[in-house]
C-alpha cells in the first residue's frame, strides 16, 4: 500500500440541456478541475446539487479538502441587491449547498479554495458584495471576459500583482503571476476578516484569503485550466490544498 491520498470535494455546476430545453439540467464539473487536483495528489470526487442535509454532511464528512469550483453566478439577492436586467445565470439551489458546505469547512477548519464564484462565495459569506456587472458597474475597466472571447483556457490575459506576506505569496513563491480571465462580476466590498492577496493590473481583486490560519484563499481566475503548462506556478496552489487535507486524514 502506498502513502493514503486525500480526499478533496468539488462542487458540481448546473447546466442547461441547450438542444433539449425540457430536459433535465445537467450536474457536474469541466475535467480541469479534476485534473489539477490529481496532478496536486489528491484524490477528486464531485459533489452533487442535492437538498438532502443528510446526504450533503455525509460527503462532506468524507473530504479532506474541498475546492469551490466556478461557474454560475451567485444570487445577487446573497448580498443584499436586486439581480440586474439579464443577469439569468444565478442558480439559488446551487448557491444553498456550497453556503451549507463552506459554513461547516469554515467552522471546522478545514482547508478549501474558491475558484471565480467560490471566491466571491467565500466573501460574501464573510459580509462582503460583489460587483454584479463589470461592465455596467465599472466601465473603466480592462476586458475581463477576454479569455473566454478568445476561446481559449490558457491564455494569459493578465500578470496579476501579489500582495508581499500574504498566504498566497507564500504559498506561490512569488510576487506576481499569470492568469486568465474568464468573469463578468467581481469582489467590490471586502468581508470581515478577509484580505486581498492580488490584483489585475486595472486594480481590481483577484485573490483573497481569511485571515487567522488555516487554508481558506479564492481565487478569481481559472488555474486549473494553467497549472498544467500555461503557468505552472499554479501547481503550488492546488499542491497547498492537498497538502492541508493530509491534516485530516483518517
Amino acid at each position: 500500500m502506498g502513502v493514503m491520498k486525500p480526499i478533496i470535494a468539488v462542487t458540481a455546476g448546473l447546466v442547461p440541456n441547450r438542444d433539449e430545453p425540457w430536459a433535465p439540467e445537467t450536474q457536474g464539473q469541466s475535467h480541469t478541475y479534476i485534473d489539477a487536483i490529481v496532478r496536486a495528489g489528491g484524490v477528486p470526487f464531485i459533489v452533487p446539487v442535492v437538498d438532502d442535509e443528510a446526504v450533503l454532511r455525509r460527503l462532506y464528512d468524507l473530504a479532506d479538502g474541498i475546492l469551490f469550483a466556478g461557474g454560475n453566478d451567485l444570487d445577487p439577492k446573497l448580498y443584499g441587491e436586486e439581480p440586474y436586467p439579464g443577469l439569468n445565470d444565478a442558480t439559488p439551489v446551487r448557491d444553498a449547498v456550497e453556503i451549507k458546505l463552506m459554513r461547516w469547512a469554515l467552522a471546522d477548519r478545514k482547508p478549501f479554495l474558491g475558484i471565480c464564484r467560490g471566491m466571491q462565495l467565500l466573501n460574501v459569506l464573510q459580509g462582503g458584495t460583489c460587483y454584479q456587472d463589470i461592465p455596467t458597474d465599472l466601465p473603466d475597466a480592462s476586458d475581463h471576459n477576454s479569455s473566454t472571447k478568445r476561446q481559449d483556457l490558457e491564455d494569459i490575459a493578465h500578470h496579476l500583482r501579489v500582495q508581499p506576506g500574504s498566504q498566497f505569496a507564500t504559498i506561490i513563491g512569488a510576487d506576481t503571476i499569470g492568469a486568465n480571465t474568464h468573469h463578468h462580476q467581481a469582489l467590490k466590498k471586502l468581508g470581515t476578516d478577509i484580505i486581498a492577496n492580488c490584483w489585475s493590473e486595472d486594480g481590481l481583486i483577484e485573490g483573497i484569503e481569511l485571515t487567522g490560519g488555516g487554508l481558506a484563499i479564492g481565487v478569481q481566475s481559472h488555474p486549473e485550466s494553467l497549472d498544467e503548462r500555461a503557468e505552472v506556478l499554479w501547481r503550488k496552489f492546488f499542491a497547498a490544498l492537498t497538502d492541508a487535507a493530509k491534516n485530516n486524514l483518517n
